[in-house]
């Protein structure tokens, strides 16, 4: 146990410190220069790979830390990848950053074979293809046949990874991500109406997928993976299809499929009951699966009488729909103990769902009652699934009694995290898992750290929930019996992450300041759990992923990644010496990047040329007008192929762009600003000065008021 709490130790300390650096540079802090800031994070990149080496070969008893360490090198790697784009204004949240950072932790892990490496590699793959798809500093136009071919090659890119690979974690999430694009191409369907015949084969996909896995492969996981994204096939094809037909048949029709999708998974259930002798792995499939048909099941119900009660009812009572809830649903789920436990969830499920949906109207005494009625139930039930679905019901029911009576969130928020925290303790003494206590307590309490979910001001609550949350989450990371719980831990490490999420995107203090006190906390960290260790001395594993058996090619890799960092930084500098100044009118506007801080988000006067539409790579001239300003002249070319019709003058400038449709993009479109200055700039900023290579590249160099 001594040394499961110094890993913990050493990786807060990681994780704290990362996310400092992470911080730090997104701040964009002004009194660094350029090549400084370039080289404070190379310097660290070099830091944690230095380090790494030294703990792993000149001191064996922290080899996990070297890892880690090894790890945060990589990561490093990327966020001086982020740090150049910010400092030379290239894209915001550009898929090249990701692509640029994915192909040296690819050949990482390759080489050290080592499990984290390949996690991120899976995760930096989803972030190019959605930062390709999805360009968060710009907005293009694709044709109905290109987004289809696009998403689905995500799809199988994802699916080759999914077969190839044998590491556990990196399939599920490759198969998960092929599930994911091929959702959006459906979505997309949905908005944009174009592949008709796409749900049809989607539909010949989920009936593959289920045949395979749980008829010839047998691999459980995948068939709850392929059951979620099927739930919400489902689901939103019977709202769709609602939408379209309205009327009293179609409705019942939905009560109806909702009563064979339970019928259905209850018959499956019956086929397969051996599953549940087979150990802890069977009991959970039995139940995700069993969570899976009950909300799918109870959503399309709870839709469908919704629907009805409004034809059937010009204007219905909610006291007449909470007595439905309660007479129709609840209390023959709650006594109907020989019945099927996917009925009775089902059943419950609904109930409480349409339960909810009162809470606005009835009587503050009659919920409360309620209430109280369905925590003594929680107590005195032996049914594990029943007292979960009590438990969101009470959490839910809990907060809406004392927004309704207060009309405050802060402190409806406190009495959920309050009541499940009574809950998991309650559970201590009880049988049953308490997971969803565990979950719902630090999910109420992570929103209570969060001002901009409130839009209020920084003030002592605040202060104080922050200092609360952090407090909680490490005492339950260094507590034994959290450990021993493989799923309790996961969780509580989940939140860890969240909150330092969160608090990047939070804009009640800065960046810089959180930063310091990210770095803070994590020097706090080493140095306790240095002495920790010290006084415990725990046993610590060997190399057993061999991460420096192949020292060579991993310094090759870190000098490519030096020298490739080194090479942009000096093409950047030359175009900057060198390029000939533009100015160009814009009109900007203020979001945050993933990695980079704030930027202003910029489209020109030149960013839509009138009577021109295509794709590829377009050439167009630049001519100053009386003003100064640079205005656009005419095509010069496109995808490489000269148009005629241009008369050259002097000063003529020839800019590169990629053409979408009517929508030029120059890689100009972002200016990265210090942290809360982007709204002032936003308001003022009408024209850009850009540097233009003889070869046409543009740099954004600054942006002015004129």
């Amino acid at each position: 146990m001594a040394g499961r709490l110094v890993r913990t130790g050493y990786l807060l300390g990681v994780a704290l410190t990362l996310s400092s650096i992470i911080y730090f540079f997104a701040s964009n802090w002004k009194f660094m220069d350029r090549l400084e800031k370039v080289g404070l994070s190379v310097g660290l990149m070099w830091l944690f790979y230095g380090v790494s080496a030294i703990l792993a070969y000149g001191m064996k008893r922290h080899d996990f830390l070297g890892r880690w360490l090894f790890v945060a090198g990589a990561v490093a790697f990327g966020i001086t990848m982020a740090l150049i784009g910010q400092i030379y204004n290239s894209h915001a949240d550009s898929y090249w950053l990701f692509f640029i950072w994915l192909i040296p932790t690819v050949v990482l892990a390759w080489i050290t074979k080592y499990e984290v490496f390949y996690v991120m590699s899976v995760v930096l793959l989803e972030l190019t293809c959605w930062f390709y798809y999805f360009p968060s500093s710009y907005s293009i136009v694709r044709g109905e046949w290109e987004s289809f071919f696009l998403l689905l090659l995500f799809a199988f890119i994802n699916g080759v990874v999914f077969i190839l690979h044998r590491s556990t974690v990196v399939s599920y999430l490759a198969y998960t991500a092929m599930h994911g694009w091929l959702f959006v191409i459906y979505f997309h369907k949905l908005v944009y109406h174009y592949v008709e015949w796409w749900p049809y084969v989607y539909v010949l996909f989920f009936v593959g997928f289920f045949y395979y896995f749980f008829a010839v492969a047998k691999r459980r996981a995948y068939v709850l993976l392929t059951s979620l994204f099927a739930g919400a096939f489902l689901i939103v094809e019977y709202f769709r299809f609602v939408g379209e037909h309205f009327k009293t048949g179609f409705l019942l029709g939905g009560l109806v499929v909702a009563a064979a999708i339970v019928y259905a998974s209850v018959y499956l259930l019956k086929r397969v009951k051996h599953i549940s002798s087979e150990g802890a792995k069977g009991r959970i499939f039995l139940i995700a699966f069993q969570v899976i048909v009950t909300l799918v099941a109870s959503f399309i119900a709870i839709a469908s009488i919704m629907g009805l009660l409004t034809i059937w009812m010009e204007s219905f009572s909610m006291n007449l729909l909470f007595a439905i809830s309660i007479i129709g649903f609840v209390v023959p789920a709650m006594w109907g103990n020989s019945w099927n436990p996917t009925v009775r969830y089902t059943l419950l499920t609904i109930g409480y769902g349409l339960g909810i949906m009162t809470t606005w109207e009835i009587s503050l005494i009659l919920l409360t009652i309620y209430s109280i009625t369905l925590l003594v139930y929680y107590v005195l039930s032996a049914d594990t699934g029943m007292r979960a679905l009590t438990n969101i019901a009470l959490s839910l029911y809990s907060a809406m009694i004392i927004y309704n009576w207060t009309d405050k969130g802060r402190l409806a928020l406190l009495v959920v995290v309050v009541l499940n925290v009574c809950l998991y303790l309650f559970l201590k003494r009880k049988s049953g898992s308490r997971l969803l206590p565990l979950t719902l307590g630090l999910g109420a309490f992570l929103l209570l750290t969060n001002m901009d979910f409130f839009q209020l001001d920084v003030d002592v609550w605040y202060v104080i929930s922050n200092l609360l949350f952090a407090i909680t989450i490490i005492a339950l990371l260094f507590t034994p019996a959290i450990h021993r719980q493989r799923y309790e831990h996961l969780i509580v490490w989940g939140y860890f992450w969240l909150f330092l999420f969160f608090k990047y995107y939070e804009f009640a203090w800065d960046l810089l300041d959180k930063s310091i006190s990210l770095l803070l906390a994590g020097l706090l960290f080493f140095i306790g759990t240095a002495v920790l260790e010290n006084r415990r001395r725990p046993v610590c594993t060997k190399d057993s992923d061999g991460l420096y058996r192949k020292w060579l090619p991993l310094l090759v890799v870190i000098m490519a990644q030096t020298i490739f960092a080194g090479y942009i930084v000096w093409d950047k500098e030359q175009h900057l010496r060198h390029g000939e100044v533009v100015k160009l009118e814009l009109e900007p506007i203020d979001p945050r990047s993933l990695l980079q801080g704030d930027y202003v988000r910029l489209r020109y006067d030149i960013s839509t040329i009138p009577h021109i539409d295509g794709r590829g790579k377009v050439q167009i001239v630049l001519r100053k007008d009386k003003n100064g300003v640079h205005r656009f002249v005419h095509v010069y070319s496109m995808n490489g192929k000269r148009q005629g019709g241009y008369i050259p003058q002097e000063g003529d400038v020839l800019l590169n762009g990629t053409l979408y449709g009517d929508t030029i993009i120059y890689g100009i479109e972002s200016y990265f600003v210090p942290e809360g200055t982007g709204g002032n700039l936003q308001e003022r900023a009408r024209f850009a000065y850009v540097r233009v290579s003889e070869t046409g590249d543009a740099l954004l160099e600054e942006i002015r008021e004129k």
